[in-house]
Formats: C-alpha cells, sequence, structure tokens
C-alpha cells in the first residue's frame, strides 16, 4: 500500500502543482486547469479517478490564490515567533487584542 499524502504535506503538495499550473500559463499564455491536473494525475496516479475533480477543485482554488497573492514578504523572526506559540496563548493574545479594541 502506498503512503498517502495528508494535512500540510498535501497542501504544500498542491501548492506545488498550482505553482507548476501558473508556469505552464507564462509559457504559453493560457491554461486550462482541469486538462493539466487530468494529465498530471493520468501520468503520475496521484488519486483515483473518482476523486479527480476534488483534486481539480482545490488545484483551481491553489492557482487562484498564488495568481491574486498580493504580499511579496514578511518577518521571517515574526512568523517563527507566532508558529513556536501555543494555540491556547495564541487565543488568549488574541482575546487580549479584541478586549482592548472594544471588540
Amino acid at each position: 500500500m502506498f503512503t498517502r499524502l495528508t494535512g500540510t504535506a498535501l497542501q504544500s503538495a498542491q501548492i506545488v502543482i498550482a505553482r507548476y499550473c501558473l508556469n505552464l500559463e507564462g509559457q504559453s499564455g493560457a491554461i486550462d486547469i482541469a486538462y493539466a491536473v487530468k494529465q498530471i494525475n493520468d501520468q503520475y496516479r496521484l488519486v483515483d479517478q473518482e476523486h479527480l475533480p476534488t483534486l481539480t477543485a482545490d488545484i483551481q482554488n491553489a492557482y487562484y490564490y498564488l495568481k491574486n497573492q498580493q504580499l511579496e514578504s514578511m518577518s521571517r523572526a515574526g512568523y517563527w515567533k507566532f508558529k513556536a506559540k501555543s494555540p491556547f496563548e495564541a487565543k488568549q493574545q488574541l482575546d487580549t487584542e479584541l478586549a482592548s479594541l472594544g471588540a
């Protein structure tokens, strides 16, 4: 049995495929995402055929996310500080900040 990608590994893989579609569009001037995803799936058997529409929808969403992304950078240190917080600490800080705003 093959190991399956799930969670953030799956999301990362979908982003990689969406970037591939963006690169194809850049080279050819247009992209048919459904066709590209079908070709990739036919070649690499990423999902069973019954899950192809779901894969295609996820890749389309990731493609549009990347295509419409506006932010070009963020603080690496700030991100790692955010990531190091426990969910409880992050929720406590959010509650404090919202309370100070009167929300």
